[in-house]
């Protein structure tokens, strides 16, 4: 398995272990800016907020859709070419958009935007995946996520420092995916294949999957949700507009400090521990907020760290399907996540707006707390995890005897 080896040390293999980060940042720079800014100059045109928030739906469906075909591609080009082609073609898409007026094309650019996106996460994960291993696998994929986070961040501050100006924003969107391929050029001939020869162990992978789908939704649910609404409830339980902006910056800023340390500590006792402690973490700080949100001391510090151990399962997920799997059958499970995720970016704010709706403010963070405890059910009664405790326990004590 290609995980199951030490990854080669020297100056050539850091390269390629930092490429796909860098890709994945620079690609969260563009849909960092791209939602709000889109969303601008939709409304500066008067478009109807119906209409703009369908708009907006174009790229997670296009993600969702266009996913299962990634495998495919494969078949007739490398991953190399295959995310040097969704980096150009996302430049292109976008600035098409900027020549262009005519909503009807929008819809069909922003799909498009959601396949080339699709494209570079499904690639870029399984990447990582192939080429993290030993003791660092957890630390690597929490830096890959933590770096996209960073990423998702530059967009609302270009956006502040514009002033309102979207010529500056759209250069920055515009011109983001295409550096992505100066680091691609940079390992040209180290991106993995990403497929295998011989049959794909089904069973296996329907097994591991059954489990870590779930956690992957509650993750998506809870990364679309906090960005919509999360202002919204500070708003609803009677913060300031400028507090309750800021609370987004600092959750985001978590995601960016927090999930590194969570990926150290599944190094050093398990991944499956550590995720079992994100899952916590995020169900037990969604149950935190309403009681916290009026006291500054405790709510600052409770978003930002909530953020960023919440956030951390996605990558935990991540690291546990690279220790099981490698070629074809990871990038297959990488693919089932990145269409679970899109889902959970179409259904996670009707999920959490009717919830808002019927129960007030609070009705937003009780609506994960209950996803993130569905997600610790199943895993605490999944037999992937009673079937590697014994590979955990010698993995721990071979690490620490060393």
């Amino acid at each position: 398995m290609t995980g199951s080896t030490a990854a080669p040390a020297g100056p050539r293999a850091r390269l390629a272990a930092a490429a796909p980060i860098l890709v994945i940042g620079v690609f969260g720079i563009t849909l960092g800016i791209s939602y709000p800014l889109l969303t601008l100059l939709l409304e500066q045109r008067g478009i109807p907020g119906g209409v703009i928030g369908a708009n907006g739906a174009m790229t997670p469906l296009g993600m969702v859709l266009a996913a299962p075909a990634v495998p495919r591609l494969l078949r007739v080009t490398t991953a190399w070419a295959a995310m040097v082609a969704a980096a150009i073609g996302m430049t292109a898409l976008l600035g098409l958009l900027t020549a262009v007026d005519n909503l009807a094309v929008w819809f069909v650019v922003r799909f498009a935007v959601g396949f080339c996106a699709v494209v570079m996460f499904v690639l870029s994960e399984t990447w990582i995946s192939e080429i993290a291993s030993g003791p660092h696998r957890g630390k690597l994929l929490t830096a890959y996520t933590s770096v996209l986070a960073l990423g998702f961040s530059v967009g609302p501050a270009v956006m502040a420092a514009s002033g309102g100006n979207p010529t500056a924003p759209l250069a920055v969107a515009i011109a983001s995916p295409a550096l992505a391929v100066v680091p691609l050029w940079a390992v040209r001939g180290q991106v993995p294949r990403m497929v295998s020869d011989g049959p794909v162990p089904v069973r296996r992978l329907l097994a591991a999957l059954s489990v870590l789908l779930v956690p992957v939704l509650a993750v998506s649910v809870f990364d679309s949700v906090t960005l919509q609404f999360l202002p919204s409830y500070g708003l609803g339980e009677g913060l300031s507009q400028r507090v309750a902006a800021l609370s987004l910056t600092v959750l985001l800023i978590g995601q960016v400090l927090f999930q590194y340390p969570l990926g150290w500590l599944a190094d050093r006792l398990t991944t499956r521990r550590a995720l079992i402690f994100s899952l916590s973490a995020g169900a037990v700080g969604a149950a935190a907020l309403p009681a916290a949100v009026h006291q500054p001391w405790l709510f600052w510090p409770l978003i930002a760290v909530w953020g960023g151990l919440a956030f951390a399962g996605y990558p935990l997920v991540l690291a546990i399907v690279g220790e099981d799997l490698d070629g074809s059958s990871l990038l297959l499970g990488n693919t089932a996540f990145a269409v679970v995720w899109g889902l959970g970016g179409i259904i996670g704010p009707p999920y959490s707006g009717l919830a808002f709706e019927w129960f007030g403010p609070s009705g937003v963070p009780l609506s994960l707390a209950t996803l993130w405890a569905l997600a610790l059910a199943v895993l605490a009664n999944a037999r992937l995890f009673s079937r590697h405790k014994k590979k955990d326990q010698h993995s721990t004590s071979r690490r620490s005897g060393s």
